[in-house]
């Protein structure tokens, strides 16, 4: 069952604070926000940017997934939150040298760009080139997902490169 924030302890003057009650809200405020959700997963596998084309990257490894937000075998590119609130993403993309084009990767919220969460730079020679974007959106809990894309326009379809610099998210929630 997916978690929900625990509501801070209201209580009117004379209340007695009971264990129970301590446990219902106190406690269980402390325990959430000390292990809140949190997501890392990055990419392991090459895959083939088509030219110019924005393309979600695979995420195939999980470092940490508190709260099972994210699959390695449906939806491999999206972190689905299962819990409501506010949220920071950070998406990185790697590639492969090539001296064509430009090389773009940004952030989506249920398929749409976020505003002012994407980055590009020209490939100026044949180095590899890393990127990192970052956003903070708002999911509802249950079916608002986010997706690291990345574009490239080499003249045909370029490899992401998948070793340090590999394609990866990672998703924190901050608040409700």
């Amino acid at each position: 069952m997916p978690r929900t924030v625990p509501t801070s302890a209201s209580v009117t003057p004379g209340q007695f604070i009971t264990g129970a009650l301590w446990n219902a809200q106190v406690k269980a405020l402390n325990d959430f926000t000390t292990a809140p959700p949190v997501f890392s997963g990055y990419q392991t596998t090459a895959q083939s940017i088509s030219n110019a084309t924005f393309t979600s990257f695979t995420l195939d490894t999980e470092v940490v997934d508190s709260d099972g937000g994210h699959s390695t075998s449906t939806n491999t590119s999206r972190y689905t939150a299962t819990v409501a609130g506010t949220y920071l993403v950070v998406g990185t993309a790697g590639w492969n040298g090539n001296a064509t084009g430009y090389r773009r990767c940004r952030i989506t919220l249920n398929g749409a760009a976020v505003p002012g969460a994407a980055v590009g730079a020209d490939a100026t020679n044949s180095v590899l080139c890393g990127q990192c974007v970052t956003a903070i959106v708002v999911m509802n809990g249950t079916t608002d997902y986010v997706e690291v894309q990345g574009q490239q326009s080499s003249g045909g379809a370029l490899a992401a490169y998948n070793a340090d610099f590999a394609p990866s998210m990672r998703v924190y929630w901050l608040s409700r």
